[in-house]
């Protein structure tokens, strides 16, 4: 990327992005949970369209000492009346039979509100086994109803933990990794300096946001994994999305700004409607291969 891609409208920000957010809430919230019974056919979809992407990266300035890391990249499950928790289940086993070092869970764990977790804890349950743990960011859809603070716990009873700007250092073959997480771009209140503070700047940040990214790399953060954009959920045949989240184009995939690297996943979840179109559910497998 040059850093000077930008799109008209900024979908963070103005009247248009907050009747999208209020019109998101009212329906995620309030519409979807009394009458998304009737048709939900968004599992059965999941089960047929789901897939895992892989990549491999060197980041400049990763540790030389930290050896190959495996991390397992799940962003947007927007738990709730869309998703079965079997459905879940069986593709986070699946997922975990990658063998991943890491899970990396890069926000929008709920679709409109926190308790609609608690029915998929034990489906979520197996990635912690990654032997550096479960990490997870708070996305904007975890602040749509109910206490954060619960998310956490919740998550904490099943030993994955949430990071709020804040950093935490892991030891890995022979080196240590610090892992850092922000706060949403949009709901929450991201902090740069909370987040490198002790630790100082982190190798890796999930951030659920990828419009983050510019920020990241004003603070030489060598890599960036985020969500939130579904891939525009909702594409035109070999289109651009329909409905688009980044301001700075950061759709899907992977990116380059100087001396740090973005991935995108399209997210497990669905929003707004129980489909998706043109931008199948994924998630990401990464091999962080150390620079020689």
């Amino acid at each position: 990327m040059t850093g000077r891609e930008r799109r008209r409208l900024d979908p963070n920000r103005g009247p248009l992005k907050i009747l999208e957010r209020n019109l998101d809430m009212l329906v995620s919230r309030f519409l979807y949970p009394r009458f998304g019974h009737l048709w939900s056919p968004y599992s059965r979809l999941l089960e047929r369209r789901f897939g895992v992407a892989d990549i491999e990266v060197t980041p400049t300035g990763w540790p030389a000492a930290c050896g190959r890391l495996r991390v397992l990249l799940v962003s947007d499950i927007h738990a709730g009346i869309f998703l079965q928790p079997k459905v879940l289940a069986a593709i986070v086993e699946t997922l975990m039979r990658l063998e991943p070092d890491l899970v990396a869970i890069a926000g929008d764990l709920v679709t409109g509100h926190v308790s609609e977790l608690e029915p998929f804890l034990e489906a979520l349950a197996p990635l912690a086994r990654a032997p550096l743990g479960a990490w997870a960011c708070y996305g904007n859809h975890d602040y749509f109803g109910g206490d954060p603070k619960q998310l956490r716990k919740s998550l904490e009873s099943i030993a994955v933990s949430m990071l709020r700007n804040e950093s935490v250092k892991l030891a890995h073959a022979g080196g240590d990794v610090v892992v850092g997480g922000i706060d949403d771009l949009v709901m929450g209140q991201p902090a740069w300096m909370a987040l490198t503070a002790g630790l100082g700047r982190p190798h890796v940040v999930l951030a659920h946001n990828p419009d983050h990214f510019y920020g990241a790399a004003a603070s030489d953060v060598p890599l960036v994994l985020s969500g939130h954009t579904h891939g525009g959920q909702i594409r035109r045949p070999s289109g651009p999305p329909i409905i688009r989240q980044s301001r700075f184009c950061l759709d899907e995939g992977a990116y380059a700004f100087r001396s740090s690297l973005l991935i995108v996943s399209r997210g497990l979840g669905s929003v707004g409607l129980p489909w998706r179109w043109g931008s199948d559910p994924e998630a990401v497998l990464i091999e962080i291969v150390p620079p020689a």
